[in-house]
C-alpha cells in the first residue's frame, strides 16, 4: 500500500484496523469513505457491484446505494459517466429478442434492476454528468449466443470487455471526460473493472488497459452489498473478507485497499426490524 493510501486510511475515526493483514477503516456513512477514494484524483473511476441475484434478500442493491449515497459526490467532479447496459430497439428482430432473454436467464438479476440502472442515468444527467451506455449492433447479438441459442458465457464477457474500453476511449478522445480535472465514471460488474485480474480473467478486464492509457490515473472501486457477497467463492478465500464483513455486520461502512489503485467498500448490514 502506498503512503497515499494509508495516510487516507489512518485520517478516519476508526483508523488503525486490521483486515486479515490487510489495513482497513470504518465510517460512518458510505459518502465519507468515497470521500477517501476520490481523493486520489483518478482520471477514470471504474466502479463494479457485486449484482444482486433473484432470491437474494430484499435489501438495497448496489446500483440503488451509488445511485442515492455516492453519485451526489461526483456533481462538479464528473464529466461523463459510462454505464454497462445497452438498449433493446427491436431493430434485430428475433435473435435480439433471443439474446436478450438469454441474458436475463443467465444473469438472474432480479426485474426492477432494470429500472434501478435508469434511475442511475437519470440522477447523473441530473448532476451535470454526460451519459453513455454500450452501443450493440445485430452482430453483437449474434456473437453472445451459442449453437443451441443459449448464452454463450464467454463471449459475452469478452464483447462488454471490448465494449466499454471501446466507449471510455471515445469519450477520452474527444476530450470530454478522462483526463485531471474531467473524471470518467465507469459503473459495471465487479469483474471488468479489475486493475489487478486472475489470470483466468484477462481476457474479460479493461482495467490494466485504461491505465495504462491514463498513465496510471485508473482507479477501481468494487461495492458490496454484505447479504450479496457472504457466501461468494471468490471473496470467501480472501484473508480480508471475513473480517470486513463482520464489521459491517456491527452498522459500520468498511473502506479497504488490497493493493494500489483498488478499494473495496463494504455496506454496512441493513437492520432487520
Amino acid at each position: 500500500m502506498s503512503v497515499l493510501l494509508a495516510a487516507l486510511l489512518l485520517a478516519t475515526p476508526d483508523a488503525g484496523l486490521d483486515c486479515g493483514g490487510t489495513p482497513c477503516a470504518t465510517f460512518r456513512t458510505a459518502r465519507e469513505a468515497f470521500a477517501a477514494v476520490l481523493a486520489e484524483q483518478p482520471a477514470v473511476l471504474a466502479v463494479g457491484e457485486y449484482h444482486q441475484l433473484e432470491g437474494q434478500p430484499k435489501v438495497h442493491s448496489g446500483v440503488k446505494r451509488f445511485t442515492r449515497e455516492l453519485l451526489p459526490a461526483l456533481k462538479g467532479r464528473a464529466a461523463s459517466l459510462v454505464v454497462e447496459t445497452w438498449m433493446v430497439n427491436g431493430r434485430c428482430g428475433e435473435v435480439e429478442k433471443q439474446s436478450t432473454l438469454a441474458v436475463k436467464k443467465a444473469t438472474k438479476r432480479p426485474d426492477e434492476t432494470e429500472d434501478e440502472v435508469t434511475a442511475l442515468l437519470d440522477a447523473s444527467y441530473k448532476l451535470g454528468l454526460s451519459n453513455h451506455i454500450l452501443l450493440l449492433d445485430c452482430d453483437d447479438y449474434r456473437r453472445i449466443l451459442d449453437e443451441q441459442g443459449e448464452l454463450d458465457a464467454e463471449k459475452t464477457l469478452v464483447m462488454v470487455r471490448e465494449k466499454v474500453e471501446e466507449t471510455a476511449t471515445r469519450v477520452r478522445e474527444k476530450g470530454e471526460a478522462g483526463t485531471p480535472g474531467k473524471l470518467l465514471v465507469l459503473f459495471g460488474g465487479a469483474l471488468h473493472n479489475d486493475l489487478v485480474p486472475a489470470k483466468d480473467d484477462r481476457p474479460y478486464v479493461f482495467g490494466p488497459a485504461l491505465s495504462q492509457a491514463t498513465d496510471g490515473g485508473y482507479v477501481e472501486l468494487d461495492l458490496l452489498v454484505p447479504e450479496f457477497v457472504s457466501d461468494d467463492p471468490q471473496l470467501v478465500p480472501q484473508k480480508w473478507f471475513q473480517p470486513a464483513l463482520a464489521l459491517s455486520a456491527q452498522g459500520k461502512v468498511v473502506l479497504l485497499s488490497p493493493s494500489r489503485g483498488t478499494w473495496l467498500l463494504f455496506f454496512p448490514k441493513t437492520k432487520r426490524k
